[in-house]
């Protein structure tokens, strides 16, 4: 397969996502190839983020605070050092639509965090301790913002998890509206094939698939010598740090750990399994690798990345942290083995991000990168797994500089989260004032803009 150039025909992604079968070598977008570009304008994107069971306070919070710009990041924050300056610490927001309504504590806070509703009523699930509900009552903060971003994008909106597999209002943050719950893709697989052609096709098609790729992929690289004079030295720099991101991506999705191929045919079984602990760490990196790639190629730009549940009963061994994770959650900070493991886990997470956003700041993206254009909401469906409290909630947003004053660290006094959920649809477009439940609602919070 070749691609043609002309003069007259200006490049366009969509002559890659044709030119190779919708595949993963779409390029990203290219502000000094588009006919009367002068100024290119980028779209905007949202990622919500969940981990559960709350956190070790006294290890999540800055320290040395002495104003809202000059602190330290605490114990479980340290691998987003270098990001320090776009992060939007948001203190003293309760949960507020958690005061009434159905549902048990852990089931009312994941079902409300990104909807702002309450759950349903009914005999749906039951949790731990008798207490019954259905799913949450609206839309999620992502898909209002799908509404408004999503437009001539591929996919509306893609979700992920990390064995976040139970069927349950304990393990679902996303709604396509009242009682709509959209569940996670937990397996690489299948965020794979939703995302990129090829996957699961016969050993001979995915042969020929695979080479007709790397024909545009060495088109692409010829025709750039040939349009250097068209062409950017920061256009030259996306494209080659793209295809460094795409040929890295497709080499880690062919070969398995040990070394065997994978997803060749759909009778070879998936090389990951999404319910086993040990491949957790390899499932979540790939997951946010590819959502990174998505981003570049604009696929989509809304998505949601869960880690478990809050029912929550994993280990994970790979940081020698052997105890039930909702078990541990209720220990409390006086145990300190338990302290210990649930500051190695929550560390984790933060290197997750930390390992994202590294990703989006190494793609460029007009005079900056997608990073610049990306804002991450990082939330939990209660604040301390031991008391199940749902005051003082421990959100982090992370890039959005565009809207948000990030690099700081600011406190409320029983702020609505509701409130932040405004906050947040502001900041992609959505002129909305309420947001979830209209009387927790007071307009956008104060002072993050």
């Amino acid at each position: 397969m070749s691609v043609r150039f002309r003069k007259d025909n200006p490049l366009t992604r969509r002559h890659f996502l044709r030119a190779a079968g919708g595949a993963v070598v779409a390029v990203p977008l290219l502000s000094s190839l588009r006919a009367g570009a002068a100024v290119e304008s980028f779209p905007k994107r949202l990622v919500l983020m969940y981990t559960p069971n709350g956190v070790v306070s006294d290890a999540w919070w800055p320290t040395n605070v002495s104003s809202e710009t000059a602190f330290d990041l605490n114990e479980i924050h340290t691998p987003l050092a270098e990001f320090k300056d776009r992060l939007l610490f948001v203190g003293g927001v309760d949960l507020t639509i958690t005061n009434t309504g159905p549902g048990g504590l852990h089931q009312k806070g994941i079902g409300g965090l990104f909807t702002g509703q309450q759950l349903q009523s009914g005999d749906l699930f039951v949790d731990g301790c008798g207490q019954r509900a259905g799913w949450a009552n609206g839309i999620s903060v992502d898909q209002r913002a799908a509404k408004l971003l999503a437009a001539g994008t591929p996919i509306t909106s893609l979700e992920l998890g990390v064995r976040a597999t139970e069927n349950d209002v304990q393990g679902r943050i996303a709604y396509a509206g009242p009682g709509a719950p959209l569940p996670p893709m937990n397996d690489p697989s299948d965020v794979f094939q939703r995302l990129f052609s090829g996957f699961g096709q016969s050993s001979d098609d995915l042969a020929e698939l695979r080479a007709r790729r790397r024909s545009v992929l060495d088109t692409v690289q010829a025709q750039f010598k040939v349009l250097s004079g068209r062409v950017s030295t920061e256009d030259r720099e996306k494209l080659d740090a793209h295809l460094s991101l795409v040929r890295d991506l497709e080499s880690r999705m062919a070969i398995t750990g040990n070394g065997s191929q994978t997803c060749v045919a759909p009778s070879v079984p998936a090389a990951l399994d999404p319910t086993s602990e040990d491949d957790m760490p390899t499932i979540a990196a790939l997951h946010l690798d590819m959502l990174a790639t998505a981003f570049a190629c604009d696929l989509t730009r809304v998505a949601s990345f869960q880690i478990s549940t809050s029912l929550n009963h994993i280990r994970y061994p790979w940081l020698n942290s052997l105890g039930e994770g909702h078990a541990l959650s209720h220990e409390g900070p006086s145990d300190a083995e338990a302290r210990a493991e649930l500051v190695a886990r929550q560390t984790w997470h933060s290197q997750l991000l930390a390992n994202f956003l590294a990703r989006l700041g190494q793609i460029p993206e007009g005079s900056g990168t997608v990073l610049d254009n990306t804002l991450v909401l990082w939330g939990n469906e209660v604040s301390e797994g031991n008391t199940h409290s749902h005051q003082n909630m421990p959100f982090l947003l992370a890039g959005g500089g565009w809207y948000f004053r990030t690099g700081r660290s600011v406190h409320y006094q029983s702020a609505s989260h509701n409130d932040l959920l405004v906050s947040v649809l502001n900041a992609m477009g959505d002129d909305a004032t309420t947001f979830g439940q209209a009387d927790t609602c007071h307009g956008p919070l104060a002072n993050l803009v």
